[in-house]
Formats: structure tokens, C-alpha cells, sequence
């Protein structure tokens, strides 16, 4: 298994729709709410002529979490602001590999989650229960709220859906 932290924020999705040009914000789910100053950042963030040079006749969906002042514990993380960070990209039906993702969010000059390390789900809750700090937070003592843990290779259910675990400290 690979072991990405775990921020505590908000999860957001960043959807691009080529043939209409058009940059969607959701939350979750599609009624959820958007904070304001996060949803400030995020347009600032994902503009329609860098979505276009990259994916120029491709639809994506770009999934990260909204985190900082105001959004769960994250005035430990940004005391002042808001950030994106993100975690996974779907084109179509398929998921991108973590080098993928890391490419993408390069070229977005945008962040994406920390790998915490690799092991066994045994490795999984030693590492958690016993905690750690996060490695995007500005209060250095802060402890991460967990781990995403995701197979090596990607495993599925079968019904198609991916396994992917997470844990948290405070479980």
C-alpha cells in the first residue's frame, strides 16, 4: 500500500468541461457548500485558458481537499488563508497513476498530497495510532488527521469501484 496524509479540510472537486470552456466548483457531493473565501482561491487558482492548454479537448475532474482558516483544523495548516491541494484526477472513466497526477499538478504549479511512506495495513495503524505530523501544515507540531491508503496497484471491487482505505488519528 501506498500512504498519502490525510488533510482535514473540505474535499472539492475541480471539473473541466472542454467543449464549453467551462471551470465547475463542487464539494463532494453536488449540493454541498463551498466556502466563500475558498471558493475565492480556487478561482484565482484553476483559470479556463491554463485548463484548456492542458486538457484542450479533454473533460477532467480534478479532486483535492479546500483546507485552511475557517475550514476544519486548518488554521494549523494556513493560519490566514485558504489552499487546494490535490489528491486524485479522473479523465473519463479512468483514474490517473500517482506520477500522473504528480505531472498534472506540476503543470497547475499546484500541490499534491504528501506520500507518507509504504507498507502493510498492519504498517497502516501503527503509523496512524501512533501519529505524525503533517508535512504541508505551518504549525510543525501539528499532528496529521491520518492516512489514504491505496494499493500498489490499483485493485477494484466487482462492481468496478476502487479499494482505497483511509484511517484517522483521532479513530
Amino acid at each position: 500500500w501506498v500512504f498519502t496524509e490525510k488533510i482535514d479540510g473540505t474535499n472539492i472537486r475541480v471539473i473541466w468541461d472542454s467543449v464549453k470552456k467551462d471551470i465547475t466548483f463542487k464539494g463532494k457531493t453536488d449540493n454541498a457548500l463551498i466556502p466563500a473565501n475558498l471558493y475565492k482561491e480556487l478561482s484565482s487558482m484553476f483559470t479556463t485558458e491554463q485548463l484548456e492548454e492542458i486538457f484542450p479537448e479533454t473533460d477532467v475532474c480534478l479532486y483535492g481537499e479546500g483546507y485552511g482558516v475557517k475550514i476544519q483544523s486548518g488554521g494549523n495548516y494556513i493560519p490566514d488563508g485558504n489552499d487546494f491541494i490535490l489528491f486524485d484526477i479522473k479523465i473519463g472513466e479512468w483514474w490517473l497513476k500517482r506520477e500522473d497526477v504528480a505531472g498534472i499538478a506540476k503543470k497547475l504549479d499546484i500541490d499534491v498530497v504528501p506520500i507518507i511512506g509504504e507498507g502493510t495495513l498492519v504498517d497502516l495503524v501503527n503509523l496512524v495510532v501512533s501519529g505524525f505530523t503533517s508535512k504541508i501544515a505551518k504549525n510543525k507540531s501539528f499532528i496529521a488527521e491520518g492516512i489514504v491508503a491505496k494499493p500498489k496497484i490499483e485493485l477494484k471491487t466487482r462492481n468496478g469501484e476502487r479499494i482505497i482505505t483511509k484511517l484517522k488519528y483521532c479513530d
